[in-house]
């Protein structure tokens, strides 16, 4: 923490950590005290192995600093782990269903991860190869249990299984081509790890295992049932994904739909060199990159993203663009410069969601049922001042995103205003279109159509180095700024 304040005299800075000591009594009255805060911070600095300290030099100011040793975090506290298919190599498991053609399906998939697999025909069948396996000293850690079959079906196979002191170890996993309310809570309670309905896709039972092996790691508590519902929940919010983009209104908008469709880990930053370092430092799964960002755009921070890949033998990440332009050559650019694929701004939530699905495989996004629509529409609303149902429809019905995306807009605009005048004073053409640009998307994210035309021109007048239509369309831009807000602020009242 620095300063550029009064300053300490080298003398009474060990002073500074007593409590209630101040360098100069009338240092209190002038620019208040210390207290117990820096004492406190000492002690807790103490505690966590480091320890706390300051350079001052009087009149230049003070600079104080602090050190703390702490364990490494591991990659992700979320009960999900990712498990890769090497983890799986060897693992002895056990398919027991009377169709011929579903068990050879597992067979293959399961064989594929480098999975041991037997396969039994019924319940006797199944118990025989149970009790063999242990006799051999090479017991199953997983059997899948197919629900309907003839003599003992898969649910009381389980309870037999689970009541065997050999044989309750191993982890159940259910499949059913019949299912019903209650099931998950009749299966758990018969000591079922999972249950899934069929048909069961490749990824699906690849991460229910990769849950259950996961959590032999950890502690044998009670676990709750693992059900392709939770299987996509625990993924969803294992998922990383980092988003540049230096809009606040738009990060607020992009985030919001991120969380609506489940994924909660999400960082955000405001430029590409911020969003190189944030890579450098930590992993993600997928970046969101604003093509247009001061001190380095997205273009520049792709290409110095796949250079770092290409050099030290990192996976390559996705990038998807983020862009106003939906132009052919603008999705060129794009490509050129290493992006994957790319969003046009405003966000369209179900195209976006396509986009998710297809460079996130396996890690399915909620669907759009899950989110319904907010049908209440308020009359007597211009939709080219405000279109609330566009607005509405990019978050997704949800009432209390679009408060939050309304009031950032409303706070934010306001300096976005104050800069684009500034530049225009001061003949920066150039400048302006970009701020132009700047409160164009914001606008569009939000439903603003006429201040997203009359940003627009500005954009465009800016880039043609036109001064005097900029100040033309300088007014109309705060009239239809001044509008818009009473429009807004009557809708949150």
């Amino acid at each position: 923490v620095k300063d550029t304040g009064i300053g300490i005299p080298e003398e009474k800075h060990d002073m500074l950590f007593q409590s209630f000591t101040q360098a100069d009594t009338s240092t209190t009255r002038k620019f208040g005290g210390t207290g117990l805060g820096l004492t406190i911070s000492k002690k807790l600095c103490e505690m966590m192995g480091g320890e706390i300290g300051l350079n001052s030099e009087v009149n230049k100011g003070s600079e104080f600093w602090f050190t703390a040793c702490f364990k490494k975090q591991e990659e992700s506290a979320c009960p999900f782990m990712p498990v890769q298919m090497s983890d799986m190599k060897e693992y002895h498991i056990l398919v027991v269903d009377d169709n011929e053609t579903n068990r050879d399906i597992l067979q293959g998939q399961l064989g594929s991860w480098g999975c041991r697999v037997k396969e039994a025909v019924d319940g006797p069948d199944a118990l025989h190869k149970f009790y063999q396996a242990d006799n051999e000293k090479d017991p199953f850690q997983v059997a899948i249990l197919d629900m309907q079959m003839p003599g003992m079906d898969g649910l009381s196979l389980g309870k037999v299984i689970k009541a065997d002191d050999k044989l309750k170890s191993v982890h159940l996993i259910m499949m059913t081509s019949m299912g019903q309310a209650g099931d998950a809570r009749l299966f758990e309670k018969a000591g079922f790890a999972a249950y899934l309905m069929k048909p069961v896709g490749h990824s699906d039972l690849f991460d229910c295992l990769s849950t259950i092996i996961s959590g032999d790691s950890k502690s044998q508590q009670k676990k709750a049932i693992i059900t392709r519902h939770t299987v996509r929940e625990l993924q969803r919010k294992n998922i990383r994904i980092l988003l540049a983009e230096d809009n606040i209104t738009n990060q607020q908008v992009a985030t919001g739909i991120l969380k609506k469709f489940g994924f909660m880990g999400v960082k955000t930053v405001s430029n590409g060199i911020q969003a190189v370092k944030a890579l450098e430092e930590s992993s993600y799964n997928l970046v969101l990159m604003d093509v247009q960002m001061p001190e380095m755009d997205g273009f520049e921070a792709t290409r110095k993203i796949r250079k770092i890949e290409s050099e030290s033998g990192k996976k390559r990440i996705p990038i998807i663009a983020m862009t106003a332009h939906a132009m052919k050559k603008d999705r060129d650019n794009c490509i050129s410069a290493g992006m994957d694929d790319y969003v046009s701004k405003p966000i369209d939530p179900k195209f976006f969601l396509e986009v998710l699905k297809r460079w996130l495989p396996g890690k399915k996004a909620a669907t759009d049922s899950d989110n319904p629509l907010d049908p209440e529409i308020i009359e007597g609303i211009d939709p080219r001042v405000f279109d609330k149902d566009a607005l509405m429809e990019r978050v997704m019905g949800d009432t209390e995103l679009a408060e939050t995306v309304i009031l950032s807009f409303l706070d934010d605009i306001p300096r976005q205003m104050d800069a684009l005048i500034k530049f225009i004073d001061q003949k920066g053409t150039e400048d302006a279109g970009k701020q132009g640009h700047q409160i164009k998307g914001a606008a569009g994210n939000v439903g603003a159509n006429t201040l997203r035309e009359i940003a627009s021109d500005i954009e465009t007048a800016g880039k043609a180095g036109e001064l005097d239509r900029l100040i033309f369309l300088v007014p109309q831009l705060e009239e239809a700024f001044d509008q818009l807000k009473k429009v807004m602020e009557e809708m949150i009242r």
